[in-house]
């Protein structure tokens, strides 16, 4: 399956969007488009909001709110696992680490936007304010991800998990400067990674 995906990226530039795949999630009252179901609309008064993710070492989701968006269960478990393979890979450590360095995450997902007080770009330079962000790794145990479009490969799912991995590899931090100076782990061989796991992502239609 991945060496299809590899194959389809090469037809496919990152700026390349298929209309009937990519729909923004409205600001307000509505729903997400039934032709793709990797984003799902759910309401806590009617179904489990809490999810165990299958196939995975404990890894759960859930809402933020209790009328909200997620990602489908099965898509993200596609998503992970890709991530995991393609990680193993291109960072030279076993699949099983990488599910190890994985386990029993919680990703809270959400379309309603989130920001913070401060955060870096990902070339270490510091915001400050009212600073909107798209995800969050709240502890080495918990990650938060904006739902933007209805497609997995959008989101900053694959950034937040790479923020875990070294979490858990330093048990310290998760690099929150990236590329900057003041924190260690996070190179820029891991942001052209996530450059291309959007693109793999995007070429399997998740």
């Amino acid at each position: 399956m991945l060496n299809k995906i590899k194959k389809d990226i090469l037809l496919k530039s990152l700026c390349f969007i298929i209309p009937s795949l990519i729909i923004l999630l409205p600001a307000s009252n509505g729903c997400v488009s039934h032709t793709n179901r990797n984003v799902v609309k759910v309401d806590c008064t009617k179904v489990k909001i809490n999810t165990k993710i299958p196939g995975t070492p404990g890894i759960t989701t859930r809402t933020t709110f209790c009328s909200d968006y997620m990602f489908d269960s099965k898509a993200l478990k596609l998503a992970i696992q890709i991530f995991v393979e393609e990680y193993s890979e291109e960072f030279e450590i076993s699949e099983d680490k990488v599910w190890a360095l994985l386990s029993g995450l919680l990703i809270e997902v959400s379309a309603i936007p989130r920001s913070v007080h401060a955060a870096y770009d990902v070339s270490g330079k510091l915001a400050e304010g009212d600073v909107p962000v798209s995800g969050l790794a709240l502890s080495k145990n918990h990650i938060w991800v904006e739902v933007k479009t209805t497609q997995v490969w959008s989101s900053s799912l694959v950034h937040e998990l790479i923020h875990i991995i070294i979490w858990r590899n330093n048990n310290v931090h998760g690099d929150p400067d990236h590329e900057g100076s003041e924190f260690s782990g996070w190179s820029k061989k891991h942001t052209k990674f996530i450059k291309y796991m959007k693109d793999t992502l995007l070429a399997a239609e998740i």
